[in-house]
């Protein structure tokens, strides 16, 4: 038996060591897969293969602000540009099923070359306290490694800045190209370690922003910023020089979105969509008609056991979520008035909208009016779908 001792392992076309040997038997390895496989939860992106949807898969004349698909941020102030945002079906990338594609409805052309500070993006909120492990602000501050998937009708130079609001407001954009039309290709940006600055914030708030530049004016183009600086506009989206907007139909897409510690870029980390549902389900939690997965709410279904209250009108159900929310809801989305019922001996149609009353990041009560019910007061009751319109979403986003 022979032991091979080296210092470290390099392919001769390399610039870097594939695998470095530490003096007590351990190494350190740059592995872009285990046996064609994946390392566990490396990917710090929620839903980066576009799977879910719990909003609706196609979204006409997004408003900035529109979260679409799960976690997934629209932003513009542009003058006149305006898209359609859809979840679509990818037939033509392996081991992808879905995508979201970003598709111009009204055109604007010349947004880069126009003076003042608007810009279009696509965006990706992270919590601070997930992203501790990157000891920003320190000597110690780590890169990290974005790669995905785009394809578009369009070729040019786009961007992705990371915009990093706690303590001392910084920002760093990375250009990438996109070769050829209508063809996936996959980019990999490395970012360098922010050693100044400040550190993120070890809460629940927004401790990195990741916006995928698709538009900007002059205003976001001037200064170098490939490295981390103090935010200004001109750093923000510096290389960017293309655009969706010229014409109607300009479109872009994304999808295998993956944010890992260190300097490579690993095979993407496919999760079940179980796991990956619930991980959406701490910033919004829908429950009745899941749109991407068809109709699943019918007339009658229910959400949860209510009680009357003494006024004759409001009936109050407590509603539990399946995992913590990232805090208690501030927002709940529902259908309109007439697509939900509450039942005790006879079932009567509500007179007024769901809306949230008191609660926690675990679970909520939700007001079910009905005007004159009847019922009196402290009576049990079921808070019910009238139809498969009926949907309640709680929404707790960054």
């Amino acid at each position: 038996m022979s032991t091979l001792k080296v210092d470290a392992i390099r392919h001769n076309s390399a610039t870097s060591d594939a695998i470095t040997t530490a003096s007590d038997g351990t190494c350190t390895a740059k592995l872009t897969s285990v046996g064609g496989g994946q390392l566990s939860h490396r990917n710090l992106i929620i839903n980066g293969a576009m799977n879910v949807s719990q909003r609706g898969t196609s979204f006409a004349t997004v408003a900035s602000g529109t979260y679409t698909l799960d976690r997934m941020r629209y932003h513009e102030n542009i003058d006149s540009g305006v898209v359609t945002i859809t979840q679509e079906s990818v037939t033509d990338l392996p081991s992808f099923a879905k995508a979201i594609k970003i598709n111009c409805t009204t055109a604007e052309t010349g947004v880069p070359a126009k003076a003042g500070s608007k810009f279009v993006a696509l965006s990706h909120f992270l919590e601070g306290q997930d992203l501790q492990q990157l000891a920003y602000g320190t000597s110690s501050a780590k890169q990290i490694t974005l790669s995905f998937y785009v394809k578009s009708n369009i070729t040019g130079t786009f961007c992705v800045s990371i915009y990093k609001p706690d303590q001392t407001a910084r920002n760093v954009s990375l250009g990438y190209t996109i070769n050829s039309a209508n063809t996936w290709e996959r980019k990999t940006l490395t970012f360098p370690a922010d050693t100044g600055g400040g550190g993120i914030d070890n809460n629940n708030g927004s401790g990195l922003q990741f916006y995928f530049v698709l538009a900007r004016q002059q205003g976001y183009q001037g200064t170098a910023s490939t490295t981390w600086g103090n935010n200004t506009d001109a750093r923000f989206a510096n290389l960017c020089t293309a655009t969706i907007f010229e014409n109607t139909n300009d479109h872009i897409m994304f999808t295998g979105v993956q944010l890992e510690v260190g300097d490579t870029a690993t095979s993407f980390e496919h999760k079940s969509e179980q796991e990956e549902l619930l991980r959406c389900y701490r910033y919004y939690y829908k429950m009745g008609k899941l749109d991407y997965k068809g109709t699943h709410m019918s007339a009658n279904e229910t959400y949860g056991i209510g009680m009357s209250d003494n006024d004759n009108v409001n009936i109050y159900c407590q509603i539990d979520f399946p995992v913590p929310m990232r805090e208690p809801p501030s927002t709940l989305d529902y259908a309109s008035i007439g697509n939900y019922y509450v039942r005790r001996d006879t079932t009567q149609t509500c007179t007024g909208n769901p809306s949230l009353t008191s609660g926690s990041e675990f679970s909520f009560r939700v007001n079910f009016p009905k005007s004159s019910h009847g019922w009196g007061t402290g009576q049990m009751l079921w808070c019910m779908s009238a139809g498969s319109s009926s949907y309640l979403g709680f929404s707790a986003e960054l």
